[in-house]
């Protein structure tokens, strides 16, 4: 049976092996016949796996590497779309039917005039709008 189980364990995480091998020293300090001496000392730490450590801090680098990549590659396709979105607005504005029914939209409805300071910046034009009534 515990030949299955570190079968098991070579196949789990690094903090699946840590837990078994504490166990496995706990079973063994219960097994083995304490003397005074050792009843009085306190207990050792636990052996640690230097390289299993290394291998687990370089895959959590090896996963954020990846993850920053990942993450510049979208960040590049969305100010892709924002410039892509702003030529089409422009294009679609451009055409001065569409420019008349959208300064009706704004007279009609209003406008925050933040939009309307960003549309005039756009077009170098003197935008007045009518208070409602």
């Amino acid at each position: 049976m515990c030949e299955k189980r570190t079968r098991k364990i070579k196949k789990g995480s690094h903090i699946t092996r840590l837990r078994e091998a504490r166990r496995i020293q706990r079973l063994q300090r219960i097994a083995s016949p304490s003397t005074s001496d050792e009843s009085n000392s306190s207990p050792c730490p636990p052996t640690v796996d230097k390289a299993a450590q290394n291998r687990v801090i370089l895959e959590l680098a090896w996963k954020t590497v990846a993850l920053m990549h990942k993450n510049r590659l979208i960040q590049q396709k969305i100010i892709d779309l924002q410039k892509e979105t702003s030529q089409y607005i422009q294009s679609v504005m451009s055409n001065p039917e569409n420019r008349r029914r959208y300064m009706e939209h704004v007279r009609l409805y209003g406008a925050q005039p933040t939009q309307l300071k960003l549309l005039a910046a756009e077009k170098n034009v003197q935008v007045k709008v009518e208070p409602k009534a």
